[in-house]
């Protein structure tokens, strides 16, 4: 594809833009602060890379007029310009970080405990800039999006895997027997996990949280019965409000306000989930999605607090 108007550079179009508005090269020079000559020579160099005239030059002090050509250049010229100034507002918008956009990849569970506040606060705090989610049920999909420049921020959870990464540690979540409403397991005030691996159980279906879930019986003296998997938070609440079996989540992935379920701690308590927001480390976070981090630190540390106190 050939070059429409090689060399046409946008100073030419605002010397003609001035010199139509105010009918005059002098007063046109005296707009932009150019001589007159600088102006009359971007004229003309217009008109050469145009290939016509675009300006009638009726000598004295009658005023100057576009040619026909020159009144079709110039409507071009004013959108042109409107688009440049538009970019460049634009463009500096996402500098300061109140603009553009901030992909970001999520779980379940943090979709529904962390984000919601997560973005009531940043759209307060940065309204011009558009949070774009894709969610996964395993983080590894999308520390691999992250990877490949698809998103621009993921939670995920350690250990990360080999790579560049920069992370920020924002919650530990623990581990909690899901019990149905009424049972023997539900009166009591915790149960260990020795007598969890006695339980039916609902488990995960991704390797990843599944993983977790098995590790946590290591060394016990039972192998963990699962009777059903699944990756759906409200799935699994529901199997277990409906006395199906139960389930050792994460306190994230539950509503503690399900009345057909009972929250008991494990003790002694297991190793959390250790949930991260990463990024590639290859390439330094926009003012925006710095903003992000901060802003899911600031929820992650409320809901933090609460459980460092009952502990």
């Amino acid at each position: 594809m050939t070059e429409p108007w090689p060399g046409l550079e946008i100073r030419h179009l605002l010397a003609l833009i001035a010199v139509a508005e105010e009918a005059s090269f002098s007063r046109a020079a005296e707009r932009l602060g150019y001589t007159q000559s600088a102006v009359s020579q971007q004229i003309a160099r217009l008109e050469r890379i145009v290939g016509t005239e675009l300006v009638e030059r009726p000598g004295g002090p009658r005023p100057v007029r576009p040619t026909e050509a020159g009144e079709a250049v110039l409507a071009h010229a004013r959108t042109v310009l409107a688009q440049v100034r538009a970019a460049e507002a634009e463009v500096l918008a996402v500098v300061a970080g109140d603009g553009g956009r901030v992909r970001v990849g999520t779980v379940q569970s943090v979709g529904t405990k962390i984000l919601p506040e997560v973005l009531r606060i940043f759209r307060g705090l940065r309204p011009g800039v558009v949070v774009e989610l894709e969610e996964a049920h395993d983080p590894a999909l999308l520390l691999e999006r992250l990877a490949a420049g698809q998103l621009d921020l993921a939670f995920c959870e350690e250990p990360m895997p080999p790579g560049r990464w920069g992370t920020r540690h924002v919650l530990d979540d623990p581990f909690i027997l899901l019990a149905p409403a009424g049972s023997a397991e539900a009166a009591r005030r915790s149960l260990s996990i020795d007598e969890i691996g006695e339980l039916p159980l609902i488990g995960y279906r991704n390797p990843s949280c599944m993983g977790l879930m098995v590790a946590a019986f290591e060394g016990t003296p039972n192998i963990p019965n699962f009777v059903f998997h699944s990756d759906d938070n409200g799935t699994i609440q529901g199997c277990v409000g409906a006395g199906l079996a139960h389930a050792l989540v994460f306190l994230l992935t539950v509503d503690e306000a399900d009345p057909s379920t009972v929250v008991v701690p494990v003790e002694p308590q297991l190793a959390p989930r250790r949930i991260n927001i990463a990024w590639p480390g290859d390439r330094p976070l926009s003012n925006a999605q710095a903003a992000f981090v901060e802003v899911v630190a600031e929820v992650c540390g409320r809901i933090a607090e609460p459980r460092a106190a009952a502990a």
